[in-house]
């Protein structure tokens, strides 16, 4: 007669697919992180100066480069351009107020 799993085991295998899983998400992040802090510096350089318009560019530089890479959607590359675009200038306007 098989034994009944209690829902608590953890066994190593599920471990290991954990933490596989920990290290590829981490890694995923630490990418898109990596490009845009690139786009921050490269655009303030090439505009000369620090504002709500350089999140805006980077933001929408950014979600294109990562959308393109990362998906066959070409359709969608321009959605998640002004999604990080928005995003990126929402926080600009919010660390701006506090």
């Amino acid at each position: 007669m098989p034994v009944k799993s209690n829902s608590r085991d953890v066994s190593k295998h599920k471990v290991e697919h954990a933490l596989k899983k920990m290290c590829k998400e981490g890694a995923y992040w630490g990418n898109i992180a990596g490009v845009y802090v690139g786009m921050v510096y490269g655009v303030e350089r090439v505009r000369g100066r620090s504002d709500w318009k350089n999140a805006m560019i980077e933001g929408a530089l950014s979600g294109a480069l990562i959308s393109g890479a990362s998906n066959n959607h070409k359709d969608k590359i321009i959605k998640d351009a002004i999604t990080a675009s928005a995003v990126a200038t929402a926080v600009e306007f919010i660390n701006y107020l506090t």
